[in-house]
């Protein structure tokens, strides 16, 4: 019995020792921080990258580390402005934007390839990673690269010019905007191309003048008459005007960029010109104006290039090297011009009142209306036909109070004098008028109080097929 106590007790204690061993050995191996992350690497041969990112803020904290490395690293690179370059050209003319430069580095942050990872570090709370480019690669890349991309450059100029003698203008502009966004990358450097492949093109500066020389001619066919506008209609049809080059063909399937001053006038601000060079400028709201209205065409480059990657990576920066044209275009907005019409009897005789027709031009009268005096000066006519009649109960009142009964009946009726359809037709009536006589009694039914009220009514339904509000 004693030795089984004591060979327990001894293997107690050789657990009891492993385990203190373990111990040991685990503390032992508690990692290092490295020297490159409390003290940045110094490499006279190498680009150097150091990114961190804490983890307690994504999920994502080493892609979120490697592009700080990476953006890192490229803040190393330093980008000289080449005596030669554009940027160097504009940046003498005073129009030198600081954001050009950051283009720049951004693009060859996104194309630095070849680095490579040297460590990584990590603690609870933070994620740490190096890397390393070599100058010497990187510089023989970028080499090499550069030409690869002036040669697509100097194919999409050349063929911008066979599109140019196919009388292809878009696709002809197109393929220069596409070669002037390859090209951002190595604006501030030197950039020539061998003019016998490019049609006389040698720089970039080249690119952008034949490219400014191409929107500006783009001109507007000069009009007869300038369309005309009404205020408040429920619908607008598209006003036409018409672009054409220089060389009088006309400018097809080109977006344009619509915009104006006048805060009374809605318009869709986009639009492009169909396979005549035709333009349709669509108007959504007009107020009262009363006056010539104008508008501004702009080329839209941006819809040109539509999704190609190529060329919107170059559209910010070639607006700062060439100025859009605008043509200005212009339409009249006009009163609506409303002739009035009207009849009125008495038991088949001229009134010569003119009430209903007073009535009537007195609502339509505001500042979006005009009320003239000839049918063939007016967008609507109005006709009103006003009549009385012996009513029903006429007889029976005569009987019994020796009173006769008479009753007015209006007919309106709307009429589009353009078109000369009939767009509204009602009818006014249970106005009544009492006298000892059928004619005093159809003249007083003419002053019932109640006309002016259901006259209006009639008439608001039917100002309604004229404007909406």
């Amino acid at each position: 019995m004693k030795n089984i106590s004591y060979i327990f007790i001894l293997f107690i204690t050789l657990v009891s020792c492993k385990s203190k061993k373990e111990a040991v050995v685990t503390e032992a191996v508690e990692i290092k921080v490295p020297n490159w992350v409390s003290s940045r690497p110094n490499n006279g041969f190498k680009y150097v990258g150091v990114g961190v990112a804490e983890k307690g803020r994504s999920s994502n904290y080493q892609m979120e580390a490697k592009k700080n490395a990476l953006y890192d690293l490229s803040s190393e690179i330093k980008v000289n402005i080449s005596s030669n370059s554009v940027l160097y050209t504009v940046q003498n003319n005073n129009n030198f934007n600081e954001n050009f430069n950051s283009l720049i580095n951004l693009s060859n942050t996104d194309n630095i390839e070849g680095y490579q990872l040297v460590d990584s570090y990590e603690n609870e709370k933070q994620y740490w990673i190096y890397y390393e480019l070599d100058k010497q690669e990187y510089a023989n890349q970028k080499a090499q690269k550069k030409q690869q991309i002036i040669s697509k450059a100097s194919n999409l100029i050349n063929l911008s010019f066979a599109d140019e003698k196919n009388k292809d203008f878009s696709s002809s502009l197109k393929k220069r905007i596409q070669a002037f966004g390859v090209l951002t990358p190595y604006l501030s450097e030197e950039i020539t191309f061998d003019a016998g492949q490019t049609n006389g093109i040698k720089t970039v500066l080249d690119l952008t003048a034949i490219i400014q020389q191409q929107l500006q001619s783009i001109t507007l066919v000069q009009q007869k008459e300038l369309p005309i506008l009404k205020p408040y209609q429920q619908t607008y049809s598209p006003l036409i005007y018409t672009l054409e080059l220089k060389t009088k063909t006309p400018l097809q399937n080109f977006p344009l960029l619509v915009s104006s001053d006048e805060e009374k006038i809605k318009i869709n601000e986009k639009t492009s010109t169909n396979e005549k060079g035709e333009l349709q400028l669509k108007v959504t709201n007009v107020e009262p104006l009363n006056h010539t209205a104008a508008f501004a065409l702009s080329p839209d480059i941006s819809s040109l290039m539509g999704s190609d990657s190529l060329g919107r990576a170059g559209i910010t920066v070639l607006k700062q090297f060439i100025q859009t044209p605008s043509l200005k275009v212009q339409a009249k907005v006009n009163n609506i011009n409303i002739f009035v019409s009207g009849t009125e009897k008495n038991f088949g005789k001229p009134t010569g009142l003119n009430l209903i027709e007073a009535i009537i031009s007195q609502k339509f009268t505001g500042q979006e209306v005009q009320i003239v005096g000839k049918p063939d000066e007016a967008d609507y006519i109005i006709e009103s036909v006003a009549e009385t009649q012996e009513d029903i109960s006429s007889d029976i009142l005569e009987s019994n109070y020796k009173i006769k009964l008479a009753s007015l009946g209006i007919s309106l009726q709307l009429k589009n004098n353009a078109t000369k359809e009939v767009i509204y037709k009602a009818q006014v009536g249970e106005l009544y008028g009492y006298a000892n006589n059928l004619e005093k009694a159809g003249m007083n039914a003419y002053t019932n109080p109640k006309l002016n009220t259901k006259l209006s009514e009639a008439l608001f339904f039917l100002k309604r097929k004229i404007m909406v509000y």
